[in-house]
């Protein structure tokens, strides 16, 4: 008779400490006392990131998470400070952890979780470096372009207890500038439909802002010429109402305006393309501060 079992998927991370014998080995009391410290640095990052403990047996650590990709976060906070704690110690004194991350099917009983899924994780936290990061290729596919780190395929490993071959990646703990996160990074659709990028964005942004102070600087010097020749007009019409002498020293202000309202404005076809062009540059500045 089969048993139906509880199953689901999760992202599972696994964590040991590294040469944890020969530190209690060398000193019982120091090394149980950083035990229970880094231990605090998993339970607060393990919470912030919306994981929860599976179990944490002598120097072992078995975790899971919804998000696989708050699940790498999580190792990457955890290893940076951990390993930021060690850097002024001895190294025969330093408690540094290996972490695998798989994401993986696992059998639920109660509050802990079996399987495969599991078992992965554990050998991929055995592959990874001294103070670093291993996940699978499933994994992989989830955070690539999701997070800014560097990624480094190992090569497909055989995997005890584990039919097929497991993708092995080791990823970087500091930021790669090369990368983009698509976490941080929106990309905006424009009024065409088409994405843009943030750099595309502000550029256009920019361009609308100095648009802007062109026809501001227009209007004000507009209002500037109206003044004046309001002022002459009205000299014209009390001294000489038959002879509009104003004209002529007006002439060269309507000039200059006519001059700006071209190259701000356009005339004719190119008015209509400045209209197109305006009014999607609004409506692209509109969508994306959401009206």
């Amino acid at each position: 008779m089969n048993v139906e079992l509880d199953r689901k998927l999760t992202t599972i991370l696994c964590a040991d400490v590294s040469g944890y014998s020969r530190l209690m080995s060398d000193d019982e009391g120091k090394t149980l006392q950083r035990l229970k410290i880094t231990r605090e640095i998993f339970r607060e990052n393990i919470a912030r990131y919306g994981g929860r403990i599976v179990n944490m047996t002598g120097d072992g650590l078995v975790s899971e998470f919804s998000s696989v990709v708050k699940a790498v976060q999580c190792a990457v906070e955890v290893q940076n400070k951990i390993n930021k704690d060690n850097a002024p110690l001895a190294t025969d004194d330093q408690m540094l952890y290996r972490i695998g991350i798989n994401l993986g099917d696992v059998i639920i009983e109660g509050d802990d979780i079996f399987g495969d899924g599991v078992n992965v994780a554990a050998r991929l936290e055995a592959m990874a470096p001294v103070g670093g990061i291993c996940i699978s290729g499933s994994v992989f596919e989830q955070v690539k372009n999701k997070l800014p780190r560097a990624f480094k395929f190992l090569g497909d490993k055989n995997v005890k207890n584990i039919a097929e071959p497991v993708a092995v990646y080791s990823l970087s703990l500091s930021e790669d500038p090369g990368r983009k996160s698509q976490t941080s990074h929106h990309h905006i659709p424009s009024s065409e439909g088409k994405v843009k990028e943030p750099e595309e964005v502000e550029e256009e942004d920019k361009r609308i802002r100095a648009y802007v102070k062109r026809q501001a600087a227009f209007y004000r010097r507009a209002l500037s010429f109206g003044t004046i020749i309001l002022f002459l007009f009205i000299i014209n019409m009390s001294t000489s109402p038959d002879y509009w002498w104003f004209l002529w020293p007006t002439g060269p202000f309507l000039f200059m305006l006519i001059m700006d309202a071209v190259r701000i404005f356009g005339v004719g076809h190119k008015a209509e393309d400045w209209e197109k062009r305006k009014i999607a540059e609004i409506k692209s500045h509109r969508k994306k501060h959401g009206r």
